[in-house]
């Protein structure tokens, strides 16, 4: 086989396994529906503390970007993916065998080196497993929303089946979510790495730091990427939060496992059909799309903080709290699948780790920052209380982040610098 047809054969193999890859590989099945439950009735933590590990779990990720940029520079993208479902398995070990808070933050570290290496790694495999061709973002797209979508069904199945499982035995859940990360495992073993290294200059370990740093000064360099990572890491701090504050909400109602991993299930399901509309969605709103996102996330909040304060007294609150929370699951879905569609316009796989890379350094900065304040909030009011301010305070500047995006996101490919556009793969073939 030449050289030609290994890499058509590369393309093939990567662009068809990647969504089934993703679909199981995201994020931990069978977990997120009983997480806080078994954090609390099992491990005995509580709701402030969860969220302050969340905290903790951003800033290991902070800590650990640049050390993941390198290993993924030195080892490649596929063997970074294999190695960050490795830590994925461990995670899920320490997890049932932690006894208390100093142990769940140890195992938090592992999961944040898992995440920090899958993260830069995985959208870059795909990147760069695609020909260079106009139509490029369009095909990362629908192959990553693809993806996305069929987490998201599992995820629905899965939520209910934990429900079940967590008042059968409290750690069957965990057993499920360690079982299909050894199944992911073994499923990125088949992806083949598509930037092939040329000789030993390339992993010298001051070309790669070199690399690095030359990446993160373009970020900075391009008006552009900064406003997207800004309103990012906006997002991706609010989306954190209610990860958490969204069940122990539901808890607070005073509604069993069974019947939270059903609403869970469901706004997985809002998720999938979220997904799968992003391109009708992103026609639709244009350079809006983010900003949209952002005050649909903040209104969930205030809309279930507010209903969920006697939703234990009236069926029509409850049902409006439940619907909040669902504006979130919408929010997620949404936001998740387009985001790298963005943040890889014009680039190459030059470019493209280190853009994920400095996104993901400033989505765990701001998301450790807002966890501590959300930290505080629980520790000083109910969950419903918490969302309001929260809501309230992210309304205000989500819409100053909006006004600063206006002139810097949306605009055509001719319209941009060609410092924005130097790492375009079809600006670089003309």
């Amino acid at each position: 086989m030449n050289e030609k047809e290994a890499k058509q054969h590369m393309r093939k193999r990567n662009m068809k396994i990647f969504p089934i890859y993703k679909m199981l590989a995201w994020d931990y099945l069978f977990f997120y529906a009983i997480d806080f439950l078994f954090l609390t009735q099992v491990k005995g933590i509580s709701p402030s503390n969860i969220v302050l590990k969340t905290s903790f779990y951003a800033l290991f990720n902070i800590l650990l970007q640049i050390p993941a940029s390198i290993v993924v520079e030195f080892i490649g993208r596929k063997n970074s993916a294999v190695l960050g479902n490795v830590l994925g398995c461990l995670y899920i070990v320490m997890l049932m065998l932690s006894r208390n808070l100093q142990d769940l933050i140890i195992a938090d570290f592992v999961s944040a080196m898992a995440f920090s290496i899958k993260n830069t790694a995985e959208p870059s495999l795909l990147n760069s497993s695609i020909p260079p061709s106009k139509y490029k973002s369009k095909i990362f797209s629908r192959i990553n929303m693809r993806g996305m979508t069929g987490f998201y069904v599992l995820s629905c199945v899965s939520k209910i089946i934990a429900g079940v499982l967590f008042n059968v035995n409290n750690y069957l859940p965990l057993i499920c979510s360690l079982v299909t990360l050894i199944i992911v495992t073994l499923i990125s073993l088949f992806l083949i790495e598509p930037v092939k290294k040329s000789g030993k200059s390339d992993i010298s370990y001051k070309k790669n730091i070199k690399e690095i740093k030359d990446g993160f000064t373009y970020v900075l360099k391009v008006d552009r990427l900064k406003a997207l990572i800004l309103s990012s890491s906006l997002i991706s701090a609010l989306l954190g939060v209610l990860q958490n504050c969204s069940t122990s909400l539901l808890r607070d109602i005073g509604l069993s496992a069974i019947a939270i991993g059903i609403i869970s299930a469901l706004g997985s399901m809002i998720s999938s059909i979220a997904s799968r509309k992003q391109e009708l969605y992103h026609k639709h709103f244009r350079n809006k799309s983010l900003i949209t996102i952002s005050l649909l996330l903040s209104s969930s909040c205030i809309i279930a903080g507010v209903c969920g304060i006697n939703a234990k007294k009236t069926v029509a609150l409850l049902i409006i709290t439940v619907g909040g929370l669902w504006i979130y699951n919408f929010c997620h879905g949404m936001y998740y699948t387009i985001i790298d569609k963005y943040l890889r316009n014009f680039t190459n796989k030059n470019i493209d780790t280190k853009i994920f890379a400095a996104n993901n350094l400033a989505s765990n900065s701001m998301r450790f920052i807002i966890g501590m304040i959300a930290s505080f909030l629980l520790d000083k009011m109910s969950t419903a209380y918490c969302l309001i301010t929260l809501g309230v305070v992210f309304s205000i500047i989500y819409v100053l982040v909006g006004q600063y995006m206006k002139t810097r996101v949306g605009k055509k490919p001719e319209e941009y610098t060609k410092e924005e556009t130097k790492y375009d793969e079809l600006h670089i073939e003309k």
